[in-house]
């Protein structure tokens, strides 16, 4: 098996472990472990927030990939997208490489396998117009039983600081970083943006419209601009009985960008 140009250099997974989902209204096609680490709305979120507005935006980013569903989703939609994702989890990797495949992505969208830790990934530091990312939403603690959740959604001997500095790192100058993470670290993710990033755009996810506070925020900010701050209204995911709203069903269900993106 072949991803964008190279071999799969981890075992395939088990078919007996792997679910066969769709993204956006049956477009993207996902292959992911039955039990382990499961593609969110987040993900989606993330890559509808994704815009190309010239070639100096083309070469994409995505830290923490996993299974590959947001870059898989910023390539559908984005024609002109050219997307490497980087993934440290050898068997979400191995059904990455196998996404890119049976989604017609290949050469479009390329897995690195590795560690953001590890200096010697072979990705160029200052070398993408723009960097997405879904980092570990927990703190460090007791792990969850299941090794691949854990590893994906709770920091570890990489933390919060460390996966943005990655970013950075890996972004050009006035490059454009893009996360999605629990609305309650905004202020840890402001805080480590400061003095490095400007022009911070803040999307605020409520689950309900009564919701007290939101559950998700999208940060985009550029790499060394220092631009004023914006806060959008952002979006409301469901109605009183849990439902997605027509708006939010919409961006899932179909290649679309977010509102004001």
């Amino acid at each position: 098996m072949t991803n964008a140009g190279a071999t799969c250099d981890v075992p395939d997974f088990p078919e007996d472990r792997i679910s066969h989902d769709f993204l956006l209204g049956g477009s993207v096609t996902l292959k992911q472990p039955v039990d382990g680490y499961r593609v969110a709305v987040d993900a989606v979120f993330l890559a509808a927030a994704v815009a190309i507005n010239s070639r100096r935006d083309q070469k994409i980013l995505d830290v923490g990939a996993a299974v590959g569903s947001a870059g898989l989703c910023v390539a559908h939609r984005l024609e002109d997208a050219v997307v490497t994702g980087i993934e440290v989890q050898d068997d979400l990797y191995a059904l990455y490489c196998r996404n890119v495949v049976e989604n017609n992505l290949v050469g479009r969208v390329t897995p690195v396998h590795g560690d953001i830790n590890n200096p010697r990934l072979p990705l160029q530091a200052h070398g993408f117009d723009q960097v997405i990312s879904n980092p570990p939403y927990y703190p460090s603690g007791t792990r969850p039983a299941n090794e691949s959740r854990a590893t994906a959604h709770q920091e570890g001997h990489t933390s919060l600081k460390d996966w943005i500095g990655f970013c950075l790192k890996m972004l050009r100058p006035k490059g454009r970083i893009t996360l999605v993470h629990r609305a309650d670290h905004l202020d840890r993710i402001i805080g480590l943006l400061h003095g490095k990033a400007g022009d911070v755009t803040v999307y605020p996810i409520w689950s309900k419209d009564n919701s007290e506070a939101p559950l998700r925020v999208i940060v985009s900010a550029r790499k060394g601009v220092a631009s004023p701050f914006t806060l959008r209204r952002g979006l409301v995911l469901h109605d009183a009985a849990g439902a997605f709203l027509p708006q939010a069903e919409q961006i899932l269900r179909n290649p679309v960008a977010l509102p004001g993106f």
